[in-house]
């Protein structure tokens, strides 16, 4: 068998011209229109729409509640005497009763056991109070030691001890970078999922992609990286107009960096592939399957039998029972890579696809590449693809 892909400019195979140019424009285009291809584009178009507005309801609603609420914070003055306001920092004293750091996987929480808490006016206060790490005053208390307790909106937001002040978990400070970097990462993952599903519609009424790796882990690395990088930005930054430039900054080498892979790739790649037709001396039976809309294609038929003339669809891994046979109106067109939207179960590794024509209907062949110059063979191509002569 001789095997090789084409070059730019180098003529297909023989048999892949004439019977490819014959192919009706309609039975293409209701081709590319199959329910498998039409989910191709509708799903990841969906998912991306979904994303894009949950990243638009942090940025526009979950975000700027958190910045209020921030600098609310910054700006509220410290409580009179007799003022009863939670907008206001109310500080109280509180003795410690207990010191506990839970150790949870890779994380802990560090707890202090509040007692003798004098209570401002309508506060309950709690019995203890988690802070945002160990230092510096966590590492310095003991059970029975004082603490200055501040509240603001009834909640525990700092504590202080001998001149060190501690952030509480409700610190509201910041807390904005969470939901900001989640909504960044949504944003760049349902951008990727749309440029998906536009691609795919693209494809739907010209050539489809084929099944090659590179056509995956490029996007996927570039999207893997356009995420760590817009989660890190808001942690690293003062704002939110800082972090967004940053991360379109950031995005931008990703983005040339896959364009211009994916671009080399399609120079250096072609889709028809050149395989000089075998003519089977006797009956072969190999793996592959006939798909498409036409009555020889079964489901379960795993097996297909080459012959003098014979090319027939079998369950039967001997190729003995069951067999049915190809007509002789199947032409064969060209011989491709699987593609995403080709009908069926995704085809195994180094399988080939022999694109045929039964009239106006789209057939294929699959098979492993080693047996598709047997089903060339078989096919009895036109009479112009020259068949690689029997030995001796």
């Amino acid at each position: 068998m001789k095997a090789a892909a084409a070059r730019p400019g180098t003529p297909s195979a023989p048999f892949a011209s004439a019977a490819y140019r014959a192919a009706p424009a309609s039975a293409a285009f209701r081709a590319a229109f199959t329910p498998d291809a039409i989910r191709a584009v509708f799903a990841p178009a969906v998912i991306g729409a979904a994303l894009v507005l949950a990243a638009a309801w942090l940025l526009l609603v979950t975000v700027p509640r958190t910045l209020d609420t921030e600098r609310a914070f910054s700006a509220a003055a410290d409580c009179r005497t007799a003022q009863v306001s939670t907008e206001c920092r109310r500080t109280v004293r509180a003795t410690v009763t207990s010191v506990t750091a839970d150790h949870k996987h890779r994380s802990t929480d560090y707890w202090l056991g509040l007692g003798h808490v004098q209570k401002p006016p309508a506060v309950r206060p709690p019995s203890r109070v988690k802070m945002e790490g160990r230092t510096p005053v966590f590492a310095a208390v003991r059970p029975g030691s004082a603490l200055h307790l501040t509240y603001w909106r009834g909640e525990i937001r700092y504590v202080d001890h001998q001149g060190l002040r501690q952030y509480t978990a409700a610190d509201p400070r910041g807390g904005y970078r969470l939901p900001f970097a989640a909504a960044l990462v949504l944003l760049s993952v349902g951008g990727a999922c749309l440029r998906t599903a536009q691609c795919g519609a693209r494809r739907r009424t010209a050539e489809p992609a084929g099944h090659e790796p590179w056509r995956l882990t490029v996007p996927l690395a570039s999207v893997l990286l356009i995420c760590c990088f817009a989660f890190a930005t808001p942690w690293g930054t003062g704002g939110v107009p800082t972090a967004l430039l940053l991360t379109a900054v950031g995005a931008v080498p990703v983005l040339a960096g896959a364009a211009w892979l994916t671009r080399r790739r399609h120079r250096r790649t072609t889709d028809t592939i050149r395989v000089a037709p075998l003519a089977p001396l006797a009956d072969e039976c190999f793996p592959g399957r006939v798909l498409g809309d036409v009555p020889y294609s079964h489901e379960g038929f795993g097996y297909l039998v080459a012959g003098p003339g014979l090319l027939a669809a079998t369950p039967d891994p001997a190729g003995r029972i069951a067999r049915r046979p190809v007509p002789r109106t199947l032409t064969a067109v060209r011989v491709r890579p699987p593609y995403w939207t080709d009908p069926g179960p995704s085809p195994a590794p180094g399988s080939q696809v022999v694109e045929c024509r039964d009239g106006a209907t789209p057939v294929y062949v699959v098979t492993h590449h080693v047996y598709v110059s047997r089903v060339l063979g078989a096919l009895r191509c036109p009479t112009e693809a020259q068949l690689r002569p029997p030995p001796g």
